[in-house]
């Protein structure tokens, strides 16, 4: 990886985005992770003043991840606020039925969008996206939840990329060590959900993408099946939604 050559690059992304849009800057929900850390990170770089973070924890968030959050804030001379969702939250749920984690997790992703959304139009700041690309091709995110943004300048780089350029930049350790979370319900673990690292997930998509037999065959087949699985199942969120063309009859 050039990081240096990574890193122009996504900064200009970021500057001719917010002008081309007329907005004044961006703003983005950050969780304690390391992929809205860097984010952070770049975004501060690319727009100096002009970035402003949601932190939206519920009661089932990680304490850790608010703190590491605000202390990137300070670090970073970010502007934020903090607003706890867990009662808008709870409103939601009480309207539905056999709900399940992966349902209420789903709930959490929306409400901080809806809250993102509303603020961008308060300040007329971009919404700028957190998903890096080994999400984006399993569909490992909540459409209309985290998903949802008008741009994303980190969407190019694998999981494994993300901690490479993240260290390059010097994040906190914090960042750099913590297993990957959504963070969505307590003690919740990407790798655990995947049954795979992103060591190796990563691998696998390298190989699926470039059509590597030679490196696919390689590989353990649960995990290959695994990818595969995911990337078709999910590929609509990838996708806008189709509209059915009527012109021939009208």
């Amino acid at each position: 990886m050039d990081c240096e050559k990574i890193l122009t690059k996504i900064q200009s992304f970021i500057q001719e985005r917010v002008t081309k849009a007329k907005a004044k800057g961006v703003i983005l929900g950050l969780s304690g992770g390391i992929d809205s850390a860097l984010v952070a990170t770049l975004c501060k770089r690319a727009l100096k003043d002009e970035v402003f973070a949601l932190l939206m924890p519920t009661k089932h968030s990680n304490k850790a991840n608010l703190k590491d959050s605000l202390r990137l804030c300070e670090s970073l001379n970010l502007k934020y606020k903090i607003i706890n969702i867990e009662a808008i939250l709870q409103a939601f749920l009480k309207e539905s039925e056999m709900l399940d984690k992966i349902r209420t997790g789903n709930y959490a992703a929306r409400i901080r969008m809806s809250l993102l959304y509303d603020y961008s139009a308060f300040k007329n700041y971009l919404v700028v996206g957190t998903s890096n690309k080994s999400e984006l091709m399993l569909g490992y995110s909540t459409i209309y939840g985290d998903l949802a943004c008008a741009f994303n300048p980190i969407g190019g780089l694998y999981k494994s990329e993300i901690y490479t350029l993240a260290k390059y930049l010097n994040l906190d350790a914090n960042f750099l060590q913590k297993a990957p979370s959504a963070d969505l319900w307590e003690n919740q673990s990407d790798e655990e959900d995947l049954g795979f690292s992103y060591a190796l997930i990563d691998e696998g998509l390298r190989a699926l993408e470039k059509n590597d037999t030679l490196q696919i065959s390689k590989l353990n087949p649960c995990l290959i099946s695994m990818l595969q699985q995911r990337i078709k199942q999910n590929a609509f969120k990838r996708e806008m939604p189709p509209i059915l063309c009527l012109d021939e009859f009208l």
